[in-house]
């Protein structure tokens, strides 16, 4: 079975060997510490590579045979890590440098806590009524059609539902 927590064990083994200087969760896992969790495949960890890099192209070669040295399996671009597609992303630019200076250190007992409330939602939402699903619905698209709308025109299957529930 997959185990996220290990795999960030293994992440901060790899800051501490030297094989990364630093890193960030970035993508649909990083979302998933704050907000409703999100289907997704991998984990994409935005890193910091030691030493200065000479050539524009960057290789994580020393990644892939930190790996594969410690047994880990290689799968396309992604390294399975107990379980969890893990992708390494050099930070690319400003924001990405932000992300992996300022993230916050989740502990083991944080992610648990954070599994467990989210657990914990799901079970209550499960119970809810139908009526009260679509009434979350169109709360959420009173509020971010608005923000969307101020970025671009809305497309068809954008629009506002005009039902009430």
């Amino acid at each position: 079975m997959a185990s996220f927590t290990a795999a960030l064990r293994t992440l901060n083994e790899m800051k501490a060997t030297g094989v990364v200087e630093d890193y960030a969760v970035a993508g649909a896992m990083a979302v998933a510490f704050w907000t409703e969790p999100l289907p997704t495949f991998d984990l994409d960890v935005l890193i910091f590579l030691p030493g200065e890099q000479q050539s524009p192209i960057i290789t994580l070669e020393p990644i892939y045979r930190w790996a594969s040295e410690r047994g880990f399996l290689l799968q396309a671009e992604h390294v399975l890590i107990e379980g969890v597609p893990v992708q390494f992303l050099p930070a690319y630019n400003a924001l990405a440098d932000e992300a992996i200076e300022t993230r916050p250190r989740p502990s083991a007992e944080l992610i648990a806590s954070l599994r467990e409330a989210k657990a914990d939602l799901h079970r209550r939402r499960e119970g809810l009524l139908l009526r009260e699903k679509v009434r979350f619905v169109l709360d959420l698209q009173r509020i971010c059609l608005p923000l969307l709308q101020r970025q671009r025109p809305l497309a068809p299957w954008e629009r506002p539902w005009s039902v009430e529930p």
